[in-house]
């Protein structure tokens, strides 16, 4: 019995390997049943079959619903198909028993996104939105919010799937997209809003009431800015102090700076002392914690460093004098001596740090009546005429020429029109609020100080700092191209309609010269190779005239205020 059943299993075995053999002579070079691409049944087709049910997939025109709107497409528009690839996919997929049994074996295409599809998924694409986050700002004394709201973005890598699949009508899928700061981050920051601006918060400093915040002041020092998902409510620390500090008058103590004291060609540093003020994170911590107490912010009084301490100011090397250089005032009335006085003072102490650029606008200011410049002489064209603050050129010129001296790098530099015989040949320097600047740069390794001195007669300019051997070596060329005075023309917009006047000369000719400098380091390396170009125009007589009447060359305007 036992030997029947071992031939029967034998037989039916062996029927099945024939069966097998059998249809695997018929299904060669073709897929095996039951193979699947693009959703079609590839199952005892060829190469060439495969690849043609691929084409006419490929040609067919699909629906897409996408944000209320519809598009109709053909496949190829947005997914590429690799035919030849696919089919050697399908060709070698599927086993040997599915010749017998019939298996479902689905073979993944090679893909990719066609040439013109970025175009079509962007035409979906707007059926999004974009995400909008909460929002939350102070109105008066109170917190005013608007609710996040999530967007929309289409799922490219989702749909082109999609398209892969046999579906003639395919629904573009879209995400959800989280927005930055959500609803309830914006209700966080709105309800510490309202709690630090429900009530006027008193101040007390040890025991002793010293004023109050009011919600106003509160309100004006607070800010609510974004900080990653969450709302950042922060106050205004300095501000709120200078509003305190006035009631603690008594109680302050003054930080005091350190100091660079010359004597003779040295220079010392004198130390410098911490205070006692208000200290910002402080007072913010009391004014929060207020919130809980009885609007009652218990302040304190901290260490206040000094803006320059002793370690610092060492720290900058200004040790002895580097250069030192002096003008001649020449021919200057009080009001002009006044003004230079006053500029130099203004610049007396200036700390240039190393790698810092210095400006004369920006140290020195407007030079206006306010700031207490009084009516001195500006150059306009060859014409000498009154203005606020003239004088300025004498302190731009001697500070030139210690920059110059010392090597720096001379950023801005401008001659005047007139050649001035009071100031060194070729090395003077013009300036002008709104217009010409004087500029260097501090390229040494340690800090520049700029000492001022001055009589009725010159003007003198000190620098200390540190030696680093550096040499300057500079050249002072002939003068050329030189230009006899001729009329000039001028517009005075405030002279009398129709006059004409003519402003005499000192008929001292123009001219063109040169200055060279190279700067050398201490070891005889050449650092830079400068030019510096003056063009002085000669003192020539000005036809100025008034409105109506037009001159008969070029001309300039003169101004309508000094």
């Amino acid at each position: 019995m036992v030997n029947r059943r071992v031939i029967l299993v034998g037989v039916v075995v062996a029927a099945a390997i024939v069966a097998a053999g059998v249809r695997l002579l018929q299904f060669h070079g073709e897929a095996k049943p039951g193979v699947h691409v693009l959703g079609l049944d590839v199952g005892g087709e060829s190469r060439g079959e495969i690849v043609a049910a691929i084409g006419r997939w490929s040609a067919q025109r699909v629906t897409i619903h996408g944000g209320g709107r519809t598009y109709h497409v053909p496949r190829s528009w947005l997914v590429a198909v690799d035919a030849q690839a696919t089919a050697t996919r399908a060709l070698a997929a599927g086993s040997t028993s599915s010749l017998v049994v019939a298996r479902h074996t689905a073979v993944q295409p090679v893909v990719g996104r066609a040439a013109v599809a970025g175009n079509v998924l962007s035409e979906i694409a707007r059926a999004g939105r974009p995400p909008v986050s909460a929002t939350v700002r102070v109105d008066g004394w109170q917190a005013v919010m608007s609710p996040s709201r999530a967007g929309l973005r289409l799922d490219r890598k989702a749909l082109l799937q999609r398209l892969t699949e046999r579906d003639l009508v395919v629904v573009a899928p879209f995400k959800h997209v989280r927005p930055a700061i959500v609803t309830p981050a914006a209700r966080s920051a709105a309800a510490t809003i309202d709690a630090l601006l429900a009530a006027p918060v008193a101040i007390d400093y040890h025991g002793a009431h010293r004023g109050t915040l009011t919600r106003t002041q509160l309100a004006h020092a607070l800010s609510v800015e974004p900080d990653g998902s969450r709302f950042a409510v922060s106050l205004d620390g300095e501000q709120l102090a200078r509003i305190v500090r006035p009631r603690l008058g008594k109680w302050i103590v003054r930080a005091h700076n350190a100091q660079f004291v010359v004597a003779g060609n040295r220079v010392r540093v004198t130390q410098s002392r911490p205070g006692r003020d208000v200290d910002p994170s402080q007072l913010v911590e009391a004014v929060r914690q207020a919130t809980g107490d009885g609007h009652v912010a218990h302040l304190e009084l901290g260490p206040r460093q000094p803006d320059r301490t002793t370690a610092a100011a060492k720290a900058l090397g200004i040790r002895q004098k580097l250069v030192s250089y002096t003008t001649q005032m020449g021919e200057s009335s009080s009001n002009r001596i006044h003004n230079v006085h006053l500029m130099a003072d203004f610049i007396d102490g200036t700390i240039v740090n190393p790698r810092e650029v210095f400006s004369f606008n920006d140290v020195v200011g407007p030079r206006t009546s306010e700031r207490g410049f009084l009516e001195g002489q500006m150059i306009i064209g060859s014409l000498v005429l009154p203005s606020i603050g003239g004088g300025v050129c004498q302190t731009a010129t001697t500070l030139f020429n210690d920059a110059f001296e010392l090597g720096l790098p001379i950023l801005a530099r401008t001659n005047h029109n007139l050649y001035l015989a009071h100031y060194p040949l070729g090395r003077d320097a013009t300036v002008s609020w709104g217009g010409p600047d004087f500029k260097f740069r501090n390229d040494l390794e340690h800090g520049l100080l700029i000492k001022a001195s001055y009589t009725d007669q010159t003007l003198t300019f000190t620098v200390y700092g540190t030696p680093e051997g550096r040499r300057v070596v500079s050249h002072t060329g002939p003068q050329t191209k030189w230009t006899s005075p001729g009329m000039n023309f001028a517009v005075d917009p405030t002279a009398p309609r129709g006059s004409v006047k003519v402003v005499k000369d000192t008929g001292e000719q123009g001219f063109d010269i040169q200055v060279s400098r190279k700067v050398y380091d201490r070891n005889g390396k050449l650092l830079r190779s400068n030019l510096f170009k003056s063009h002085y125009i000669p003192d020539s007589p000005t036809t100025v005239y008034g409105p109506g009447r037009t001159p008969p060359g070029p001309y300039i305007v003169l101004p309508t205020t000094t």
